[in-house]
Protein backbone atom coordinates (compact mmCIF):
# COMPACT_ATOMS: atom_id res chain seq x y z
CA UNK A 1 0.00 0.00 0.00
CA UNK A 2 1.24 3.40 -1.05
CA UNK A 3 2.06 5.80 2.08
CA UNK A 4 0.38 9.28 1.20
CA UNK A 5 3.53 11.72 0.17
CA UNK A 6 4.32 14.44 3.11
CA UNK A 7 6.33 17.52 3.55
CA UNK A 8 7.80 19.02 6.56
CA UNK A 9 7.13 22.58 8.23
CA UNK A 10 9.03 23.91 11.09
CA UNK A 11 7.88 25.41 13.84
CA UNK A 12 10.29 27.53 15.74
CA UNK A 13 9.75 28.93 19.21
CA UNK A 14 12.18 31.35 20.80
CA UNK A 15 12.71 33.52 24.02
CA UNK A 16 13.48 37.08 23.74
CA UNK A 17 14.48 39.58 26.07
CA UNK A 18 13.25 42.49 24.96
CA UNK A 19 10.31 44.41 27.46
CA UNK A 20 7.40 43.04 25.51
CA UNK A 21 8.96 39.66 25.56
CA UNK A 22 10.29 39.55 29.01
CA UNK A 23 6.54 40.42 30.28
CA UNK A 24 4.95 37.68 28.54
CA UNK A 25 7.96 35.23 30.23
CA UNK A 26 6.67 36.28 33.32
CA UNK A 27 3.40 36.42 33.04
CA UNK A 28 2.53 33.16 31.02
CA UNK A 29 5.02 31.22 33.17
CA UNK A 30 6.93 29.68 29.81
CA UNK A 31 10.25 29.34 28.42
CA UNK A 32 9.26 30.57 24.85
CA UNK A 33 7.89 33.95 23.83
CA UNK A 34 7.87 33.88 19.92
CA UNK A 35 6.59 31.58 17.77
CA UNK A 36 7.38 31.50 13.54
CA UNK A 37 6.53 28.57 11.06
CA UNK A 38 9.05 27.42 7.96
CA UNK A 39 7.58 25.66 4.67
CA UNK A 40 11.28 24.80 3.30
CA UNK A 41 13.56 22.33 3.87
CA UNK A 42 16.27 24.13 4.55
CA UNK A 43 14.90 26.86 7.21
CA UNK A 44 15.62 29.74 6.00
CA UNK A 45 12.40 31.82 5.84
CA UNK A 46 9.75 31.70 8.53
CA UNK A 47 6.65 33.49 8.95
CA UNK A 48 5.68 35.22 12.18
CA UNK A 49 4.26 38.45 13.30
CA UNK A 50 5.95 40.36 15.53
CA UNK A 51 5.24 44.46 16.59
CA UNK A 52 5.66 46.05 13.56
CA UNK A 53 3.16 43.10 11.95
CA UNK A 54 3.95 40.50 9.40
CA UNK A 55 7.37 39.68 8.81
CA UNK A 56 9.73 37.16 7.21
CA UNK A 57 12.39 36.23 9.55
CA UNK A 58 15.96 34.67 8.68
CA UNK A 59 17.12 33.31 11.50
CA UNK A 60 19.95 31.38 9.98
CA UNK A 61 21.18 34.68 8.51
CA UNK A 62 20.30 37.46 11.26
CA UNK A 63 20.51 36.51 14.66
CA UNK A 64 19.21 39.14 17.16
CA UNK A 65 21.43 40.42 19.49
CA UNK A 66 17.65 39.90 22.06
CA UNK A 67 17.12 36.15 20.82
CA UNK A 68 18.34 33.74 23.92
CA UNK A 69 19.92 30.79 23.80
CA UNK A 70 17.16 27.92 24.00
CA UNK A 71 14.86 27.83 20.55
CA UNK A 72 13.38 24.70 19.73
CA UNK A 73 12.60 23.52 16.38
CA UNK A 74 9.39 20.97 16.20
CA UNK A 75 9.39 19.20 12.33
CA UNK A 76 6.02 18.36 11.61
CA UNK A 77 5.25 15.63 8.41
CA UNK A 78 2.34 16.92 7.05
CA UNK A 79 0.27 16.10 3.60
CA UNK A 80 1.63 17.95 0.30
CA UNK A 81 -2.49 19.48 0.20
CA UNK A 82 -1.39 20.66 3.46
CA UNK A 83 1.50 22.21 2.55
CA UNK A 84 0.32 23.44 -0.67
CA UNK A 85 -2.44 25.48 1.35
CA UNK A 86 0.34 26.90 3.97
CA UNK A 87 2.40 27.99 0.82
CA UNK A 88 -0.97 29.59 -0.58
CA UNK A 89 -1.52 31.70 2.66
CA UNK A 90 2.44 32.50 3.09
CA UNK A 91 1.99 33.99 -0.64
CA UNK A 92 -1.13 35.77 0.26
CA UNK A 93 0.36 37.51 3.76
CA UNK A 94 3.50 38.39 1.48
CA UNK A 95 1.44 39.71 -0.59
CA UNK A 96 -0.73 41.69 1.46
CA UNK A 97 1.85 42.27 4.52
CA UNK A 98 0.93 46.34 4.87
CA UNK A 99 -2.53 45.06 5.52
CA UNK A 100 -1.58 43.09 8.55
CA UNK A 101 -0.78 44.03 11.87
CA UNK A 102 0.42 42.86 15.34
CA UNK A 103 -2.42 42.45 17.93
CA UNK A 104 -1.47 43.07 21.69
CA UNK A 105 -4.76 43.39 22.73
CA UNK A 106 -4.66 39.35 21.09
CA UNK A 107 -1.88 38.44 23.45
CA UNK A 108 -3.96 40.69 26.78
CA UNK A 109 -6.82 38.53 25.46
CA UNK A 110 -5.30 34.96 25.07
CA UNK A 111 -3.51 35.40 28.41
CA UNK A 112 -7.05 36.17 29.80
CA UNK A 113 -8.27 33.14 27.80
CA UNK A 114 -11.14 34.86 25.55
CA UNK A 115 -11.33 33.51 22.25
CA UNK A 116 -11.19 36.46 19.62
CA UNK A 117 -10.76 37.13 15.76
CA UNK A 118 -10.12 40.24 14.77
CA UNK A 119 -9.76 41.40 10.93
CA UNK A 120 -5.46 41.16 9.42
CA UNK A 121 -4.30 41.18 13.09
CA UNK A 122 -2.21 38.12 14.64
CA UNK A 123 0.00 37.83 17.65
CA UNK A 124 2.78 35.18 16.71
CA UNK A 125 1.54 31.89 18.13
CA UNK A 126 -2.12 32.37 17.26
CA UNK A 127 -0.90 32.81 13.82
CA UNK A 128 0.89 29.58 13.44
CA UNK A 129 -1.92 27.66 15.22
CA UNK A 130 -4.31 29.25 12.81
CA UNK A 131 -2.40 28.60 10.14
CA UNK A 132 -1.69 24.97 10.96
CA UNK A 133 -5.45 24.40 11.42
CA UNK A 134 -6.16 26.33 8.48
CA UNK A 135 -4.51 23.50 6.05
CA UNK A 136 -5.73 20.76 8.18
CA UNK A 137 -2.01 19.99 9.07
CA UNK A 138 -3.22 19.75 12.63
CA UNK A 139 -6.39 19.72 14.63
CA UNK A 140 -6.54 21.88 17.53
CA UNK A 141 -8.14 21.35 20.64
CA UNK A 142 -9.25 24.74 21.00
CA UNK A 143 -9.57 28.47 19.19
CA UNK A 144 -6.41 29.28 17.81
CA UNK A 145 -6.41 32.61 19.60
CA UNK A 146 -6.05 30.40 22.76
CA UNK A 147 -2.16 29.48 21.89
CA UNK A 148 0.79 30.80 23.57
CA UNK A 149 4.47 29.84 22.45
CA UNK A 150 5.12 26.69 24.68
CA UNK A 151 1.29 25.88 24.22
CA UNK A 152 2.03 24.77 21.23
CA UNK A 153 4.00 22.68 22.14
CA UNK A 154 1.80 20.74 23.94
CA UNK A 155 -1.15 20.51 21.34
CA UNK A 156 1.90 19.41 18.76
CA UNK A 157 3.00 16.35 21.23
CA UNK A 158 -0.70 15.18 20.68
CA UNK A 159 -0.63 15.29 17.09
CA UNK A 160 -0.59 11.42 14.87
CA UNK A 161 2.65 12.81 12.76
CA UNK A 162 4.66 12.46 16.36
CA UNK A 163 6.59 15.62 15.69
CA UNK A 164 10.36 15.72 15.95
CA UNK A 165 11.86 17.96 18.36
CA UNK A 166 15.61 19.68 18.13
CA UNK A 167 16.93 22.08 20.24
CA UNK A 168 18.79 24.98 19.00
CA UNK A 169 19.76 24.10 15.58
CA UNK A 170 18.55 27.40 14.12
Amino acid sequence: MNQPKTKTVTILLTRYSDLFSNFLYVISKKGYTHASLSLDENDENFYSFNVKGFTIEKPKKRISRKRKAGSVCIRLQVSEEAHHILETLMKQFVENKTKYTYSKLGVFLCLIRIAHKFDNAYFCSQFVAEMLHISNAVSLSKDASLYLPNELIEELKKTPQTPEFSFDLI
